[in-house]
C-alpha cells in the first residue's frame, strides 16, 4: 500500500464549503510538512481534501448497481457480475489504499495542526468562531477517520478461512510502511468498536446540524452544509450497526445486535424531531432536510445530463434500468403487479404505476419527468427501430432493455436549436439520508422484535409506521397491501426488501444489501424487453435475456487486494478467496 509520506495537500482556498461556493472544488498543491504550521486556515486542507473522495459518487455507484440486477451499462457486458472478481480484479479494490491514505493524513492534521494549537482566526474579536472551528475540525477529522473505517468494514469485512469474523487492521497514529506491513486484522466487532469510538470524538466535536447565519451562528452556520455534522455521525454509527447485525456479519443472529441497530436509528430519527414527512424527490435541492450529510458537485457539471439522457434527449443513455427493477414497482394502489389485486395490465404497462417509476425510469412512450400524464417532451421510442433504440437518433447510442435512468436529473428546456442543451443546476450527492434511517430502522425493529405493526418499549414509532412514511411520499396515503403484510413479519420483510430496492436503486446500496442478507446467490439474470409497434399504434412486449449473473456463497464477501496480501503476510484473506 502506497502511503503519503512528507507531501501534504493543501487547500489554496481556506473554505470550500461556503452555501454559496462549489463545494470542494479547490485546486491542490503540495507542500512540505515544516510549511503547513505557518498556513493558519489553509492548513485545514488537510481536512477538506478528504472529502473529495466521497462526492460527486455517482457513476460509482452506477458502476456497483451493475453488479446486481438493477440494470446494464448500455455498452458492454460487465464482466465482475459473472462472480469471479479474484483478489486482483475487486469491484472496490481502491478502497482500501484510499481509506488508509485518509486516515494517515486524518492524523497528519491532529498531529501537525491540531495538536500544535495553531489558530484559525487571529482577531480576538473572532474568538468564538476561532474556537468552534477548532473544535468543529478536529470532530470532521474523526468523523472522516470513522467514515474511512467504515468504508473498509463494509466493503472488506469477512471470515476468514477459519471462520473468525475478521475487519480491517485499526490504525490510531501515522504508520511508516514497515510499521504497516506487521499489522493483522482486527475482529469485525473490535473494528465496530472503533468506528463508534470515533464517532464519539466527532459527536463532542461537531454541531447537530448547520443552521442560521455566519453572524448569528459563527462556525455553524448554513455556510458549512456539506461538512459532517453531529447528526450524520449519529447516523453512520446506526449503518454500522445495521451490518453488524445482518447475516453475513452476524452468522449467530445475535439478536441483541438488531435491537441495537433499532435504538441507533431511532435516536437518529428522534434527534431530527421525530418520524417526519419525507419531502419531494428532488435531486438540485441542496437544502433538503431529509439529507444528512450531502455533498454537490460544481454548479456548471453537466455530466450526469449528457451521459443519462436517452438519443433523442441529447444523452448517451449510459445507464439501463432492467425490466427486473421496472417489476419491482408497484401498481398505483400499492399492491405488487403480480397480484390480482393491482390490476396491472401486461398490455399497457406503463400505466397506473407507482409514483417513483415515473420520476426513476424513461420508458417507451414516455413524455414526462413526474407522471404518466403530461407532455414535457417529444414521446421516447424505445421500440424496435425507434429513435431511442440502438441505430435510431444517434446510431452508436441506445438502450439494452428498453429503459434509460431518469432518478437524480434536473428538467430542462429540450430545444433542438440549443447548442449544449443540458443543464447547469446543481447537482447534490447524498451520502448519509433520511429515507435509508427509515427503511433500516423499519428492518431492525423487525427483525429485533417480530411485530411490524406494533412500537416495541422504549420507541416512539413501529417499524410499519417508519416505512409508511417511505410509501406516502410515493403517493399512497391508504395503504391496503402495507395494512395486509404487517401483520406478518416473514411478509413485511419481503415487502421491506423490495422497498429499498426501489428507494435506493443507483447508489450502491442494493449490491451491499445482497450481500448482507446473503441473498446474492440468488440474484436473478438481468432481462429486457423487446417493444415492437404494431400497424395501429399500440405497441406489444416481450422480455428479454440481456445478461446473466453468476454468484456463490464467497460472493457474500469481497476478497483483500492482491497487492495488499504481498506487502503483509500477517494479513488473513477472506474465506473462499
Amino acid at each position: 500500500m502506497k502511503l503519503i509520506n512528507k507531501l501534504l495537500p493543501i487547500i489554496i482556498l481556506t473554505l470550500g464549503f461556503s452555501g454559496c461556493s462549489e463545494f470542494l472544488e479547490d485546486e491542490i498543491q503540495y507542500t512540505q510538512e515544516e510549511i503547513v504550521v505557518e498556513s493558519r486556515q489553509r492548513s485545514r486542507g488537510l481536512i477538506d481534501d478528504i472529502y473529495t473522495d466521497y462526492q460527486f459518487r455517482y457513476f460509482t455507484d452506477f458502476g456497483v448497481e451493475y453488479l446486481t440486477d438493477n440494470g446494464v451499462l448500455n455498452s458492454e457486458e460487465t464482466d465482475l457480475a459473472t462472480g469471479y472478481w479474484g483478489p486482483t480484479s475487486n469491484p472496490y479494490s481502491y478502497v482500501w489504499q484510499q481509506s488508509y491514505n485518509n486516515i494517515r493524513q486524518v492524523y497528519q492534521y491532529i498531529e501537525l495542526v491540531h495538536d500544535t494549537g495553531l489558530p484559525f482566526l487571529l482577531n480576538p474579536s473572532d474568538a468564538e468562531e476561532n474556537e468552534r472551528v477548532l473544535a468543529r475540525y478536529y470532530g470532521e477529522a474523526f468523523f472522516l477517520k470513522a467514515w474511512a473505517e467504515w468504508e473498509l468494514l463494509k466493503v472488506f469485512g469477512g471470515p476468514s478461512a477459519d471462520g473468525e469474523m475478521l475487519g480491517f487492521p485499526i490504525v490510531n497514529g501515522i504508520l511508516e510502511n514497515e510499521d504497516y506491513a506487521s499489522l493483522s486484522r482486527n475482529t469485525y466487532d473490535e473494528c465496530v468498536n472503533q468506528i463508534n469510538a470515533d464517532l464519539d470524538i466527532a459527536i463532542a466535536n461537531l454541531p447537530l446540524t448547520y443552521s442560521g447565519t455566519g453572524g448569528d451562528n459563527p462556525g455553524y452556520s448554513v455556510e458549512e452544509i456539506g461538512r459532517a455534522s453531529g447528526l450524520a455521525a449519529y447516523a453512520l454509527k446506526a449503518k454500522v450497526a445495521l451490518f453488524a447485525a445482518s447475516p453475513a456479519f452476524n452468522p449467530s443472529n445475535d439478536v441483541s445486535k438488531w435491537v441495537d441497530a433499532a435504538e441507533k436509528f431511532h435516536d437518529v430519527i428522534e434527534l431530527n424531531g421525530g418520524l417526519k414527512s419525507l419531502s419531494a424527490f428532488d435531486f438540485s435541492n441542496d437544502d433538503n432536510p431529509d439529507h444528512i450529510w450531502r455533498m454537490r458537485s460544481s454548479l456548471n457539471n453537466n455530466a450526469l445530463e449528457n451521459r443519462l439522457y436517452p438519443p433523442t434527449l441529447y444523452g448517451q443513455g449510459e445507464v439501463n434500468p432492467s425490466q427486473n427493477l421496472v417489476d419491482a414497482f408497484p401498481a398505483a394502489n400499492g399492491y405488487p403487479i403480480d397480484m390480482a389485486e393491482s390490476l396491472y395490465d401486461v398490455s399497457a404497462p406503463y400505466t397506473s404505476r407507482d409514483d417513483r417509476f415515473y420520476k426513476f425510469i424513461f420508458y417507451n412512450n414516455d413524455q414526462c419527468f413526474t407522471s404518466e400524464s403530461c407532455t414535457d417532451f417529444t414521446a421516447l421510442e424505445t421500440f424496435e427501430g425507434g429513435q431511442d433504440n440502438f441505430g435510431g437518433f444517434i446510431k452508436s447510442e441506445g438502450t439494452r432493455t428498453g429503459y434509460y435512468l431518469k432518478k437524480f436529473l434536473n428538467n430542462l428546456d429540450f430545444d433542438p436549436a440549443a447548442l449544449n442543451p443540458t443543464t447547469t443546476l446543481e447537482k447534490v450527492y447524498v451520502q448519509l439520508g433520511f429515507t435509508d434511517m427509515y427503511l433500516s430502522y423499519a428492518e431492525a425493529v423487525n427483525e429485533a422484535y417480530g411485530q411490524p405493526d406494533v412500537a416495541p418499549a422504549g420507541f416512539n414509532f413501529s417499524a410499519k409506521e417508519a416505512l409508511a412514511m417511505v410509501r406516502q411520499r410515493a403517493g399512497l396515503n391508504t395503504d391496503p397491501y402495507l395494512d395486509e403484510v404487517s401483520a406478518n413479519s416473514a411478509d413485511f420483510k419481503t415487502l421491506l426488501e423490495n422497498e429499498r430496492r426501489i428507494e435506493l436503486c443507483f447508489t450502491g446500496e442494493r449490491f451491499h444489501d445482497l450481500r448482507r442478507w446473503k441473498d446474492i446467490i440468488n440474484i436473478e439474470d438481468v432481462k429486457g424487453v423487446k417493444i415492437t409497434k404494431n400497424t395501429d399504434d399500440t405497441f406489444s412486449y416481450q422480455n428479454i435475456d440481456v445478461e446473466r449473473r453468476n454468484y456463490e456463497a464467497k460472493n457474500y464477501y469481497l476478497p483483500l487486494p492482491y497487492s495488499e496480501l504481498l506487502i503483509n503476510t500477517n494479513l488473513k484473506q477472506n474465506q473462499g478467496w
